[in-house]
C-alpha cells in the first residue's frame, strides 16, 4: 500500500517516460566532437576520446549528414594502393636469385643470402620510415620482416609520398587485426624453431 510520503516524492523523469532535459545548445542526438569527429551521447559534456570540453555552439553538423561528410571525404581522400607491378616484379626477382643461388652453394647459404638480404631491407625500413614522418612505422618494419616480398614493395611506394596515408596498415589496430598479427608472429617463430631442429645433427 502507497504511503502519503510515498505519494509526495518527486518521480525521476525516465519512470515517467519523460525525456530529462538538456541543456540548452546541446542537440537530443548524437552528435560529432567539434575538436576530434568523435561520436557522442547527447548528455556527454567531455569527449571520450580527446578529453576536451565540449563547446555546444561548436556543434554545427546534425550527425546524419555528418557521417555522410566523413564518409565522401574518406572516398575521395587519397590514399597509397598495394603496388601490384612492383610486388610481381620483386617476386620474380626473389625467387631468380634463390634459384640462381641454390645452384651453385646450395640449398641453406641461399636461404641464407635471401634471408639476409631481407632482414637488412627490413632494418633499413626501421631507420627510414622513422625520419620522413610516416605513420605506424614499427608496423612497416614487422610487415617486411615477416613478409618481406608484400611489405618491402609496399613500403617502397609509401616512402615517395609521406604525406599520404595507407589506412590499411596505418589505421588504428583493431583486435582481430593484433590477433592476426600475433598468429603470424607465431607461425613465423615456429617456423624458425622447425628449421632449426631439422637441421640440426641427430
Amino acid at each position: 500500500m502507497t504511503t502519503e510520503r510515498e505519494a509526495n516524492k518527486p518521480q525521476s523523469p525516465h519512470l515517467l517516460g519523460e525525456t530529462p532535459s538538456l541543456p540548452a545548445g546541446f542537440p537530443a542526438e548524437a552528435f560529432p566532437c567539434p575538436n576530434c569527429e568523435q561520436l557522442l551521447a547527447p548528455t556527454c559534456r567531455v569527449c571520450v576520446a580527446c578529453k576536451q570540453p565540449i563547446d555546444p555552439a561548436e556543434i554545427k553538423l546534425p550527425v546524419l549528414e555528418f557521417l555522410k561528410a566523413r564518409a565522401q571525404a574518406t572516398r575521395s581522400a587519397p590514399r597509397v594502393y598495394f603496388p601490384w607491378g612492383l610486388f610481381f616484379a620483386l617476386l620474380i626477382v626473389r625467387l631468380l636469385v634463390l634459384i640462381t643461388t641454390t645452384r651453385f652453394w646450395g640449398v641453406a647459404k641461399a636461404e641464407v643470402l635471401v634471408g639476409g638480404l631481407e632482414i637488412i631491407t627490413s632494418a633499413w625500413i626501421f631507420y627510414d620510415a622513422p625520419r620522413r614522418h610516416i605513420a605506424k612505422s614499427l608496423r612497416w618494419f614487422l610487415g617486411s620482416l615477416f613478409l618481406w616480398v608484400v611489405f618491402f614493395p609496399w613500403y617502397l611506394v609509401r616512402r615517395r609520398a609521406p604525406e599520404t596515408p595507407c589506412p590499411l596498415i596505418e589505421a588504428e589496430a583493431r583486435p582481430l587485426t593484433l590477433v592476426l598479427i600475433l598468429l603470424l608472429l607465431l607461425f613465423f617463430l615456429l617456423g624458425i624453431i622447425a628449421l632449426t631442429m631439422g637441421k640440426l645433427p641427430k
